[in-house]
């Protein structure tokens, strides 16, 4: 039977598929591949696996491009490789995807490429799709909920809390020099920005989580259930992904990096005691240096050349705070 006849069947199926050559090639894409990134066939057939178009990171944000590549791996020794990534899409974000690579032969059995077959771990119920863009509901640049939609869950989340049913924990993320992109490339890319930022954020989380808009360049996350160490694990993975999303304007790649507050509700907490405390956090992670993220115990997930611990700066008073606090991008 003819080859064609199996690359059809291919693009009949929802998993991506693509075939590398020896040299780390491109030399097929199917249709699931293209939903899956964002890329076509076109753009990306005949181009090296690794040029700027899937760059797969591992969820400590280990570029296995350049460490550790699963298909090189396969290829060296024929062995089939499992593992779980967050590749790029062409909107700049990451998408957590499980990928399977296994070699290909020639009729003599020597080795002559593989092919990787993978398939999102986790569907987004946020992701942009003509359904979610038609939503009036959701924020219409980010396609994630609003702010009036968080603070009704917060509330409901936190009588919760208060009648001992459930651990609650709060994320504030705030993109780090946001105006350095909107005055460079313009608020077009600025709202493009955003949009993959939020994206990154949804997909470093597990379903039942709300990621928020919470507006301008701020989001706020509320994770029922969560402990303090899914909690600070799940602060360091929406950094480690949003410093390893970028957008390709031009002949420039579009970078961003953000920086998290995160916190664990209390029986006395108020939403406004709650998020005040994840927003101090989160400005503790911009004075550190940005980057980075800050929990109750003040540790530093990404280590700062100096971290905070100890007696408390004359910003973090109460009384210093806001001055400060606006004036730190």
């Amino acid at each position: 039977m003819h080859s064609d006849f199996y690359l059809n069947l291919l693009d009949e199926i929802a998993d991506g598929v693509y075939f590398v050559s020896l040299d780390r090639r491109i030399t097929y894409w199917n249709a699931g591949a293209e939903h899956i990134t964002g890329y076509t066939a076109a753009e990306v057939v005949g181009h090296s696996c690794s040029e700027g178009i899937l760059r797969h990171v591992n969820g400590v944000g280990t570029q296995l491009c350049r460490h550790g590549c699963p298909l090189a791996a396969v290829m060296r020794d024929g062995k089939k490789r499992e593992a779980d990534v967050y590749l790029h899409h062409k909107d700049g974000h990451r998408v957590p995807v499980s990928v399977r690579g296994q070699a290909l032969r020639d009729d003599a059995g020597d080795i002559i490429g593989s092919v990787e077959i993978f398939s999102p771990r986790i569907a987004s119920p946020y992701a942009v799709t003509p359904m979610t863009a038609a939503d009036a509901s959701l924020d219409p640049v980010t396609h994630l909920p609003p702010r009036r939609m968080g603070e009704a869950r917060l509330e409901s989340m936190l009588a919760d809390v208060r009648s001992d049913d459930l651990s609650l924990g709060v994320i504030f993320a705030d993109l780090d020099r946001f105006k350095d992109i909107n005055d460079t490339y313009g608020h077009t890319t600025g709202d493009r920005v955003l949009r993959m930022a939020g994206q990154s954020i949804a997909n470093a989380l597990l379903r039942g989580d709300l990621p928020v808009r919470w507006g301008g360049e701020e989001f706020v996350v509320l994770l029922p259930g969560a402990d303090r160490e899914s909690l600070e694990a799940t602060a360091e993975r929406i950094r480690m992904l949003v410093a390893n999303s970028w957008l390709q304007c031009g002949e420039a790649e579009v970078r961003i990096t953000v920086s998290v507050g995160a916190t664990m509700a209390t029986g006395d907490d108020t939403a406004e005691s709650l998020l005040d405390r994840a927003d101090r956090h989160m400005y503790r992670s911009k004075r550190a240096g940005r980057n980075r993220v800050t929990t109750d115990s003040d540790t530093l997930t990404v280590t700062a050349e100096e971290p905070l611990r100890g007696s408390r700066a004359p910003w973090e008073m109460p009384e210093f705070a806001d001055r400060f606090d606006s004036a730190i991008p």
